[in-house]
């Protein structure tokens, strides 16, 4: 009898406690590990968009000037599946108004390249295009 005695065990509000102390740590790492392939994810949708928006804009520099893109419209990209490029142009009012919406061929042009993908705007970029 004394053989059995001298030998203890773990009582289960131990067990019970040790159990809850490696859950929490376990629910800790998952959470980390969730909020860092979001914030992954979310840059790099950013930088997609920022990508695309960049080149559609570069891409635009680099054509020849149209006096009106509505007519002759400046080239496009084709962006990757999941994202939008869209091109707004606005008109410069000479010689010292502001941007207009409407058509004019004053030789300056507003270029504003916006991106957007399942979440929304991502990004939108301007420049100018100047007929030289």
């Amino acid at each position: 009898m004394s053989f059995w005695s001298s030998e203890t065990g773990h009582s289960l509000v131990e067990e019970l406690v040790a159990l809850a102390i490696v859950s929490v740590a376990l629910v800790i790492i998952i959470a980390a590990l969730s909020t860092g392939t979001m914030g992954v994810r979310t840059t790099n949708d950013r930088v997609t968009a920022e990508n695309l928006a960049r080149s559609q804009l570069e891409l635009i520099k680099d054509a020849a000037y149209s006096a009106n893109p509505t007519v002759t419209p400046y080239p496009t990209i084709s962006p990757m599946q999941g994202y939008t490029v869209t091109v707004g142009i606005e008109y410069w009012t000479a010689p010292d108004g502001p941007f207009t919406s409407s058509v004019r061929d004053d030789g300056l042009q507003k270029v504003i390249v916006s991106v957007s993908g399942g979440k929304g705007a991502l990004f939108q970029v301007e420049g100018y295009k100047v007929d030289r």
